[in-house]
Formats: C-alpha cells, sequence, structure tokens
C-alpha cells in the first residue's frame, strides 16, 4: 500500500486531533465572554464532530495497514496562542484563522478530495467530514458577526491588521509543497494533488472568504 498515502492519513487523525483541542479552546473563551448559548453549543457540537473525524481518519490509517506505528500528537496543535490583549482579542484571532479561514478552506479541499475516492473507508471518513465542515464553516462567520457586534471597529481592525499572515501562512502550507504525481490508487484514497490545493486555495480566498470581509466591511490590503 502507497506510503504516501498512509502518512497522509496519519496527517489528517493528527490534524483532527488538533481541530478538536482548538474548538475547545475557543468554547471556553466562548463561556468567559458569554457569548449566545447557542453558539456556544455548536462550539461542543464541533468538538465532537473533530474527535469523530480523527477516529474515522485512523480507521483509513489501519485499512491502508498503517495503524501498527504509534501516532505521535504534537500537543501544541490544540492550542491557540492567548493573546496579550485578552479574551477577546484571542477570540478573534482563533477564530480568523481556524474557522473563518480554516473552516471555509476546508470545504472545498475536501470536496476535491472525495471526488475521485472510492475506498469505503476513506470515502465514508470524507463524506461524513465534508457534511460537517460546511457547519464548522459558518459557526466561525457566526462567532465573528458576535465579536463585531461586540466592538465592531476594534475587530475591523485587528482582522485587517491579521487577515494577511494568515491567508500567507494558509497558502505556504497548501501551495508551496513540492510532490510526484498520484497514482489512481492514490486518488482513489482521497489523496489531492498538490497543484489542486494551490488552485482551490485561491478561488476559496477570491470567491468566498474576501467576499464575506468584504461584506462586513473589512477590508485586506
Amino acid at each position: 500500500m502507497s506510503a504516501r498515502a498512509i502518512a497522509e492519513w496519519r496527517n489528517r487523525v493528527r490534524a483532527e486531533y488538533g481541530s478538536a483541542g482548538l474548538a475547545a479552546q475557543v468554547v471556553h473563551w466562548m463561556i468567559q465572554a458569554a457569548f449566545p448559548e447557542q453558539l456556544v453549543d455548536t462550539g461542543l457540537r464541533i468538538v465532537s464532530d473533530e474527535l469523530a473525524h480523527a477516529k474515522m481518519s485512523h480507521d483509513v490509517v489501519q485499512a491502508l495497514g498503517g495503524g501498527e506505528e504509534p501516532l505521535a500528537i504534537d500537543v501544541r496543535m490544540t492550542a491557540f496562542p492567548q493573546a496579550p490583549e485578552g479574551i477577546l482579542a484571542s477570540l478573534v484571532d482563533s477564530v480568523l484563522r481556524n474557522f473563518c479561514f480554516g473552516e471555509t478552506f476546508a470545504v472545498p479541499l475536501f470536496a476535491a478530495m472525495r471526488e475521485h475516492t472510492t475506498e469505503p473507508p476513506a470515502r465514508t471518513a470524507l463524506n461524513r467530514i465534508l457534511k460537517d465542515e460546511a457547519v464548522h464553516r459558518a459557526f466561525g462567520w457566526d462567532a465573528l458577526d458576535v465579536l463585531l457586534s461586540i466592538d465592531g471597529a476594534g475587530v475591523r481592525q485587528r482582522v485587517s491588521h491579521k487577515a494577511p499572515g494568515y491567508l500567507k501562512g494558509f497558502r505556504n502550507a497548501y501551495c508551496l509543497a513540492e510532490g510526484r504525481l498520484l497514482s489512481s490508487s492514490e486518488q482513489a484514497w482521497g489523496l489531492l494533488e498538490v497543484s489542486q490545493y494551490a488552485e482551490i486555495v485561491d478561488q476559496c480566498w477570491k470567491d468566498s472568504i474576501k467576499p464575506r470581509l468584504l461584506r462586513r466591511d473589512i477590508h485586506i490590503a
């Protein structure tokens, strides 16, 4: 079985587990900031979703024959740096980077991964992940709206300042990697060509993220 497919799904286990931790941290901050109960409930659902995604991704690793080697999780992936300015600033940073950007990029990326996936364990995982990502994306933008209602000018200024760096980080992560072309078998297990990552990230920024920011009167240089 492809070592690259095993490595990719092991990375997804780590990423989904890390996302569970990040969502839990955001929920904790939301509780401290007295966010609406419904949004806190959605955040708790997201923690559960991400843990389920990690479990399903590990099931794919096992189906690929890569489940015997222990999988180490870097605990630093499960928390976002707290801003020295306080809880609200921390929420702006994490909501923007991990939800408004991360989860919004995730929707078209996982859709593209699923397009050529035929292996049942991978297809099952991607079906569940893709279904949940739309909820996670909406959560991010709803949370940003709550933050804007608390301090519109301050949040707009912080987002305008932080967004270019976060965008660059995603572009670097998704668009600068190099690798050989995928085999049909690797595509059947849900792997995506590096060139597709680059195209999807740029298109999603232009068609989805930037317009959503502009509708909130947030302008990015």
